[in-house]
């Protein structure tokens, strides 16, 4: 049975009396599910409903043979409250993403509280109000990309990597594209690529020859010549998708691809990326906001790096955009540390008098912040997000419309500045005539901006202490005065983070969460203590990471 003090925690419940908490609370009954079980199937019947109490779940329908999400729920939702109240059955699936304690509510109790409490049902309506309004967006439709026309002559390397990425065997079929590379067959074989010759001239009955195919390989690589021919055509046309491997592009293939053209360069990392991305194994990983306990980050990437997990697009909110975006320009570990070891001078307002330029008297915050953008273009060597080696995204906010904003282009420095301005500390950045602040204000773990630009593996290193944390570390830490007026801000701006990472986090598959609640938001000295924590929470979730890229070997998609 829940306590009146547990459901207090939900958002849900929270403007019920207690008299309607108590009587909820005698009918609840909580249930935990683990990470990929399903709470209830498609068509089931309706006799209960559902309220998250941790965890998150997603609601999804695989009739139609792809998985639909309509949406992810956390923490304060509920589900499954229209069958049980209609008589219904189920009208999607309920899957667990992350580990979840469901408080459950059955058909009968219901009942008898509606009659008793209608608070309840005026509680119910609003909800359901407000989850119509968001349910109209589009739901994702997970598209599959097996046949994949590729022109080349790194298309084998791609095959290999294929093959390794999902476990399975796959098709190399030479419409020649391979006229003039030397082939291995032996060495393709015991990386499980098959080689077949296709007929040159036989662009009609070339349909026919790939449905075979497909009926043995799940993955067909077309191998397609570097110019216009009706078989090149036809073949692009029957492709899933066409991609150019470690050539370059010709200028008719830009504007004919009929859907759509992905391009690697020659290097290993990069066409690896590529299988990963036709694989729908494309990994991204979001890092949060966090000020000092930031420094955790770089544990984090440094065990993902030793362990050879891969990195396909970072997503950072302020001190997240600082450490992720010297890890996406191809610093090293070394660098990397020293520079956080660095950042105690520059914190110190004596020893780094030189690094802040003062608003004397403070108007839009106590630094001007043009000499920490002049430090970070030094940094980062005046580099652009086009001369990241890792994709990355930053994120800011607009003072004056409250939008979230995204920096994938142009000078990574003024985007880290943006991203890191907190409110009252570092002025507004001016930004193409918009005044961006501190990106934590609204998006403190971006991992739903990961997902909405293509990651199909969502990993979040998230340094951001829950309210619960913050309890214990006031217990530990019984000073009896308040903090200065920065910490006041940084505080605040933590209750605000935590809270929306409870409410509206995003999807993610593995959430690795530091150790490091008891330290303080300004503990730059504490580097070698944050990158450790770092580095036991990432290696306390490899076996959880490593489980997401085990090949997953299935009987062809097409007959």
């Amino acid at each position: 049975m829940a306590t009146k003090q547990d459901l207090r925690q939900i958002p849900f419940f929270a403007e019920l009396d207690d008299p309607v908490i108590d009587a909820i609370s005698r009918r609840l009954q909580r249930e935990h599910y683990h990470k990929g079980a399903i709470v209830f199937a498609e068509d089931e019947p309706g006799d209960c409903m559902y309220i998250i109490e941790s965890g998150q779940v997603k609601i999804v329908s695989d009739k139609a043979g792809r998985e639909k999400i309509y949406n992810y729920l956390g923490p304060g939702n509920f589900f499954g409250e229209m069958a049980l109240l209609l008589g219904e059955k189920r009208s999607a699936t309920v899957r667990v993403v992350i580990d979840a304690d469901l408080l459950v509510l059955r058909q009968h109790d219901l009942e008898e509280l509606l009659q008793q409490h209608p608070a309840i049902a005026l509680m119910m309506t609003r909800e359901l109000g407000r989850r119509l309004g968001r349910s109209q967006q589009s739901p994702i439709l997970r598209e599959e990309f097996n046949i994949v026309a590729a022109m080349g002559r790194a298309a084998p390397t791609l095959a290999r990597h294929l093959a390794h990425v999902t476990g399975e065997e796959v098709c190399l079929f030479d419409l020649g594209g391979l006229a003039n590379v030397t082939l291995n067959q032996h060495a393709l074989a015991q990386a499980n690529v098959a080689l077949v010759r296709g007929h040159l001239s036989d662009t009609e009955n070339l349909a026919g020859e790939l449905s075979r195919l497909v009926d043995q390989f799940y993955w067909v690589l077309l191998c397609i010549a570097p110019y216009e021919t009706p078989l090149t055509l036809k073949a692009m046309e029957l492709a899933d998708i066409t991609v150019q491997v470690g050539d370059a592009e010709p200028e008719w293939l830009k504007s004919i691809a009929p859907k759509g053209l992905w391009s690697a360069d020659a290097n290993d990392k990069s066409i690896q990326r590529l299988a990963r991305r036709i694989a729908q194994r494309v990994v991204g990983i979001a890092l949060s906001s966090g000020n000092a306990r930031g420094m955790a980050h770089i544990g984090v990437l440094r065990v993902l790096e030793q362990e050879g997990i891969p990195i396909d697009m970072i997503a950072g909110t302020s001190a997240g955009a600082v450490f992720g975006s010297l890890y996406a320009a191809g610093q090293s570990f070394e660098q990397i540390i020293e520079f956080a070891a660095d950042i105690q001078n520059k914190y110190n307002f004596l020893s780094g008098i030189r690094f802040w330029d003062f608003r004397l008297p403070p108007r839009t915050g106590l630094i001007k912040g043009n000499m920490v953008l002049s430090y970070f273009r030094k940094v980062l060597n005046q580099k652009t997000f086009d001369d990241l080696s890792i994709p990355m995204y930053i994120i800011a906010c607009d003072l004056i419309s409250g939008e979230e904003i995204v920096f994938d282009r142009g000078p990574v420095a003024d985007a880290v500045r943006a991203s890191m301005s907190v409110i009252g500390v570092l002025e507004p950045a001016p930004v193409a005539g918009r005044f961006l602040i501190d990106g934590g204000s609204v998006n403190p773990v971006p991992t739903q901006l990961l997902a909405d630009r293509g990651a199909n593996i969502i990993l979040a290193s998230s340094v951001i202490p829950s309210l619960e944390d913050r309890l214990h570390r006031r217990e530990l830490k019984r000073e009896g005065k308040l903090p200065n007026v920065i910490g006041i801000i940084m505080g605040a701006m933590e209750i605000m983070e935590s809270e929306i990472i409870r409410t509206r986090m995003g999807p993610v598959d593995v959430l690795i969460s530091p150790n490091i609640a008891r330290y303080g938001t300004f503990e730059y000295d504490k580097v070698n203590e944050f990158v450790q924590r770092g580095e036991e929470a990432a290696r306390a979730q490899l076996p959880t990471i490593r489980q997401l890229f085990a090949p997953r070997p299935r009987k062809p998609l097409r007959a």
